[in-house]
């Protein structure tokens, strides 16, 4: 499991922590976890599996911090999908600035909000694999989804101007 959704659990996590150190903290809590409540598994796919898990993981961590932190990601990893073609640096530059310029933006918005369109947008689970990770109803899950995604769109127009198109 580790191999398989350790990269992708620790970037989920980078991306709600705000803070390497900390996503790698909650990982090792969340390996931890999902081996002592391996039993409780009941042959639900093992991705939202995990990824719940690691969400709980990061809730209690908020809990215990009791304070906010602003979201600004220190760092980014660039994925290309195994079909893509090769970029140019440039292009591949200006889809880094894009990718953290998302992200950060997305820091702004409360944590259910970043957490459901992180979820949705960048992860692509379906909205019942959401709700099974949130604690929270599809519809729910569907209204926090648009009033990020509305929220992301303000944020981009008044940084960027225009926006006609998004």
């Amino acid at each position: 499991m580790y191999r398989r959704y350790g990269q992708e659990l620790y970037r989920y996590l980078c991306s709600l922590a705000a803070s390497p150190q900390v996503a790698e903290d909650l990982m090792q809590d969340t390996f931890y976890k999902a081996y002592v409540y391996l039993e409780s598994y009941d042959n639900e796919r093992i991705k939202p599996w995990l990824f719940k898990v690691a969400y709980h993981a990061f809730i209690d961590w908020q809990r215990k911090e009791r304070r906010s932190t602003p979201y600004e990601p220190a760092w980014m990893e660039q994925t290309v999908a195994s079909g893509d073609t090769a970029r140019s640096a440039e292009q591949e530059a200006l889809a880094r600035e894009a990718a953290e310029s998302w992200l950060s933006m997305l820091g702004k918005l409360s944590i259910n909000k970043r957490h459901v369109v992180l979820l949705r947008d960048h992860y692509q689970l379906s909205y019942q694999e959401i709700a099974d990770i949130t604690g929270l109803s599809i519809s729910s899950v569907k209204i926090n989804i648009h009033r990020g995604r509305e929220e992301l769109r303000r944020l981009i127009k008044q940084t960027y101007g225009g926006g006609d198109n998004l």
